[in-house]
């Protein structure tokens, strides 16, 4: 599975692992109260369609500063619209426990949520936008949108060999 760096804008906390997930209440993943932190931001050196750097939420163990890099690794895609500009935004998890064996929208059972809850539930982290959730994509069509806005940029950019 890809891995990809995410350039951190903000952080924001989520109800998402508020009972640990799996294994909780275990040394290895201990319940978090405040659920695990989210972190929203863009995959760097990629452009979408539209010429913006894909943007991404990251579940993350810790919270992260602004412009820290967190590297991770994309499970979903969530589609969103504000009813005039439809925007793809790549879901993803940290590099790190307990998120390890998080690797597609199948696995989210596990978390105490299927897919279509957990996309509802990103997708009303950020505050202030007007986007809805319209449907949530496998990791296949995550790791498809970020290759080819990686592709993309290495073409406009002219680092393309």
């Amino acid at each position: 599975m890809p891995r990809i760096t995410v350039e951190v804008e903000s952080t924001i906390g989520s109800s998402i692992g508020r009972h640990g997930g799996p294994g909780a209440g275990t040394r290895d993943a201990p319940s978090r109260a405040g659920g695990w932190p989210v972190g929203e931001g863009r995959v760097e050196d990629t452009l979408d369609t539209e010429g913006r750097s894909v943007r991404t939420m990251v579940l993350m163990q810790e919270p992260a500063r602004p412009g820290d890099e967190v590297s991770a690794w994309p499970v979903a895609v969530l589609h969103l619209s504000d009813g005039r500009h439809d925007l793809d935004e790549v879901v993803c998890v940290a590099e790190a426990e307990p998120f390890v064996d998080l690797v597609d929208t199948t696995d989210l059972g596990r978390w105490h949520a299927e897919p279509a809850a957990w996309a509802a539930a990103l997708g009303r982290l950020s505050p202030g936008t007007a986007y809805r959730v319209t449907g949530c994509g496998s990791r296949r069509e995550a790791d498809r949108l970020v290759a080819d806005a990686q592709h993309t940029y290495l073409q406009l950019t002219g680092c393309m060999e």
